[in-house]
């Protein structure tokens, strides 16, 4: 029985609907779940307001609006009204739902002081000091950024601490001493290396030949993974750009022993990286929270010359490492020695079997009664058929005397410089312009600087006050030098440069040119944006068009795809090295998120339609994206744009990015993928389960699908209805494995592996036979709520705070002007700087 709050509710919203049509819909096709008996989903009219200039109360109905629109109420096999009747009564609350929006307009949508986040300060700082190559990250320290609605720049999200505080004082004395130049310019000094670079300890390699070369044979991922300069550890004296020549080359590409075992790709070159690191961080032969790659090269197969300019900080040295090698030599010893004994002969006679036959009986119990003893004494290890030099230097070094995997073999290191082009360097300038650095010229130095830093002029009472400090600091005995980086570091952790000051209405030029340089390059913006008048006809527009010429945009297409698609998840649950050792020996956690990138940056240049992100005859891979996706012609480590004729793949949802992200490295969850292209595509947010539910366990013994499973966890009321609008789209992407391989079964450890089924009934009643079908129904039926969801995510990355419902109107109006424009990706960003949202505050 419809009750009287219904009646109520519905009286008070029939504005252009008669009641007697919203009632009896209501009645007839909605209470009956969501009434005083029934709260499916935790939503009742009982509880829902009926005053739309209430947040809350119109958020609930926008709600009914969009499961509407979508077809998902009412439920698979309820009673459904008649297209007319439906239309109908969406289009009266379109447009009483949209009045109350607009009326809303002006009650909140501010984005409040907002600071800099970690990565933006971090692009800023190097921006204004030229320090843009500084290996160092001054900002290592800082906490993570809180996150909201996805997003880590959202201004109400970004708190400062204490802590932070510290942070900031560290980072910015750091980078002030990175960017200081010294009084006497460093002299070209130019230093070589030849073999061996660095003792090999109990990693020795029989292979190596003192004076003549050294071997690589393990990658980053186990000890003996770099070469590097023993006799170099102090690193360079100056920071600076570095010439780096050395001669190796690729030793057993075409190895002998199974490619699975090993993990090196024969059809694929092998590569050397040059890793700058210091020794300050750790001991050099291991990774260190110093370490960037700087440079890599494809070898070939005879020894060659290999060059780059690289840029490394003071007490920093170059490392050669092996990117695309062996995950470790040590771990295959028993693989390789078992299954190929005829290619270990002396090691097996000396360390494995030294009596007896040679055969895989007697290897295997060898190295059992091995395995068997690790937890005890060397002298223990002396067991039945095992020699005592078994894990010894010597022994290690008959291994691979006979080992013939691939290797890089590298013969000679040279370093040159520093190689200034100016002097002294414009960091050093950007501190202190042409002014010598002396107390006397604190003032000047300061305005100077605190002016670039601020984004705007620093006034006199600021610049008093910073010239104060200095004075102060010299008065206590601090050198000139000492004394001036206080006031200079004392800029860098000031409100005027850690904070957005937008305001309030229409932000005045300074803050809009920093609005539109923070969305598309994350940092401070340039001069020529400073100096433009955008707020006259046509400026903001072509400024961003500028902006988006710049290869700073790089920023944009890197940040915005990380928090949209939510890659930056990718990594913190990590695959099974055992079941999916193929995306440790192609290295695709960073080959996934650069097709991402370099999809949507190509899309934005190109002016592509946004249809593109849903469907697409193409994409962008490297050779172990295109293995993974089963491509054929491609090799190698660089990216390359390739057609599709597979329509399995192609768009977001056949990217091995989005389908890591959406799962959790060991299997696939419906409801996972199905929240994800509920929120990130369709931009619906799914209630919470409800707190009484418990979640799904995972089947560990393989007995039943992960069908079997929801099928029976939707027996629950309270579940069902909200399953049955998010696990078919989940569902439709079933075929995709938790690192986005096709797959049409099930692995499973013991007996059949069952048929993944990747049919799913869509909310609005359509059926979908897999990917193919879902993409068709997405562009068919769901490209508006795909469109607006797109331009909410644009405006809230933009303008730092979350879309509201007094937002939707210039949503709505943008939406309608890219369908004029032809609906390409730059138009949409392009219609957001422009839009009023993005130019108030």
């Amino acid at each position: 029985m419809t009750s009287l709050r219904v009646i109520a509710a519905a009286s008070a919203l029939t504005v252009a609907l008669p009641a007697q049509h919203l009632q009896p819909f209501l009645a007839t096709y909605c209470v009956q779940c969501h009434g005083s008996q029934v709260r499916m989903a935790n939503r009742s009219f009982e509880t829902l307001g009926d005053d739309l200039s209430d947040a809350e109360t119109l958020l609930g109905w926008r709600e009914i609006l969009d499961r509407l629109n979508l077809g998902a109420m009412p439920p698979e096999g309820a009673t459904q009204p008649a297209d007319e009747e439906r239309q109908q009564v969406v289009d009266w609350m379109t447009r009483r739902v949209g009045e109350a929006i607009a009326d809303a307009r002006g009650r909140g949508s501010k984005t409040p002081l907002r600071r800099l986040n970690r990565h933006e300060y971090d692009r800023t700082v190097r921006d204004l000091l030229f320090l843009q190559d500084l290996l160092a990250d001054p900002t290592e320290a800082f906490p993570p950024d809180a996150s909201e609605g996805g997003f880590d720049n959202i201004g109400g999200a970004l708190r400062t601490s204490d802590f932070l505080l510290a942070g900031y004082l560290d980072a910015a004395e750091r980078f002030i001493d990175a960017a200081i130049a010294p009084p006497v310019r460093p002299s070209v000094r130019r230093h070589s290396f030849k073999a061996p670079f660095h003792p090999t300890r109990n990693r020795h390699d029989g292979q190596d030949a003192p004076g003549l070369y050294q071997n690589i044979r393990k990658n980053t991922t186990d000890q003996g993974g770099f070469l590097w300069l023993d006799d170099f550890l102090e690193g360079v004296r100056h920071s600076g750009y570095y010439r780096v020549r050395f001669k190796a080359e690729a030793v057993n590409r075409a190895y002998p022993y199974d490619e699975r075992i090993v993990g090196v790709r024969r059809s694929e070159p092998l590569r050397v990286a040059v890793v700058a690191g210091s020794a300050r961080y750790g001991e050099l032969e291991f990774r260190t929270t110093s370490d960037r790659i700087v440079a890599e090269f494809d070898l070939a197969d005879e020894p060659a010359w290999y060059e780059a300019r690289v840029w490394l900080d003071a007490g920093y040295q170059p490392r050669l490492t092996f990117p695309n090698g062996p995950s470790g030599v040590k771990p295959l010893r028993k693989r390789l020695v078992s299954d190929y004994p005829e290619t270990f002969p002396e090691f097996i006679r000396g360390y494995v079997v030294p009596e007896g036959p040679v055969n895989a009986e007697t290897i295997a119990e060898s190295f059992s009664r091995r395995v068997s003893k690790e937890g005890a004494s060397r002298t223990e290890l002396t067991t039945a058929g095992t020699s005592r030099a078994f894990n010894r230097r010597e022994g290690w070094a008959t291994f691979f005397r006979e080992y013939q995997g691939p290797r890089v073999r590298v013969h000679e290191i040279e370093l040159e410089g520093p190689l200034h082009d100016v002097w002294p360097p414009r960091s050093h300038t950007a501190l202190f312009g042409e002014h010598r650095p002396a107390v006397e010229n604190a003032e000047l130095i300061l305005a100077h600087f605190a002016g670039r830093a601020f984004r705007r002029p620093a006034t006199p009472a600021e610049v008093e006050r910073l010239a104060a400090l200095v004075r102060a600091r010299a008065a206590t005995g601090d050198s000139d030098l000492e004394a001036l980086k206080a006031g200079l570091r004392a800029v860098l952790v000031s409100p005027g440069f850690l904070y957005l000051h937008e305001g309030e209405g229409y932000l005045e030029q300074r803050s809009l040119a920093s609005r539109l340089s923070y969305f598309l390059w994350s940092s401070m913006p340039d001069e020529d944006l400073l100096a433009t008048d955008l707020r006259a006809p046509g400026a903001l527009r072509s400024a961003a068009e500028r902006l988006l010429r710049d290869p700073k945009s790089e920023a944009f297409s890197r940040r915005f795809t990380s928090r949209w698609l939510e890659l930056h998840k990718i990594g913190t649950m990590p695959p099974s090295p055992k079941q999916f050792q193929q995306y440790y020996v192609d290295r695709l956690e960073g080959a996934m998120q650069e097709e991402a990138r370099l999809f949507f940056q190509h899309v934005l240049e190109r002016n592509e339609s946004i249809d593109r992100f849903l469907d697409a005859d193409y994409t962008f891979v490297n050779g172990g994206l295109a293995r993974l996706y089963g491509l054929e012609g491609v090799a190698g480590a660089d990216f390359r744009k390739v057609s599709l004729v597979d329509s399995r793949r192609g768009g977001l949802l056949g990217m091995a990015a989005v389908l890591t992200a959406s799962a959790n490295g060991i299997d696939t969850s419906p409801v996972v993928r199905g929240v994800w292209v509920s929120e990130n595509i369709l931009g619906v947010e799914p209630p919470p389960p409800p707190p009484d539910v418990k979640p799904l366990e995972p089947d560990i013994r393989g007995a039943q699908t992960i069908r079997d499973q929801l099928a029976k966890h939707r027996e629950v009321p309270t579940c069902n209805a909200c399953h049955r609008r998010i696990d078919p789209f989940g569902f439709a992407l079933e075929n995709f494995d938790p690192i986005g391989g096709w797959r049409d079964r099930y692995p499973r450890p013991k007996g059949p592996s069952p048929t993944v089924d990747a049919s799913a009934m869509l909310p609005n009643g359509e059926s979908v036979a897999g990917i193919v079908d879902l993409k068709r129904a997405l562009l068919d039926r769901h490209r508006e709520e795909f469109a607006r969801n797109l331009t909410r995510k644009l405006l809230t990355y933009a303008t730092g705070r979350l879309t509201g419902l007094e937002d939707e109107t210039q949503v709505g109006r943008i939406v309608a002007s890219l369908d004029r424009a032809g609906g390409g990706l730059r138009d949409l960003v392009l219609l957001v700087v422009e839009s009023e949202a993005f130019r108030r505050n």
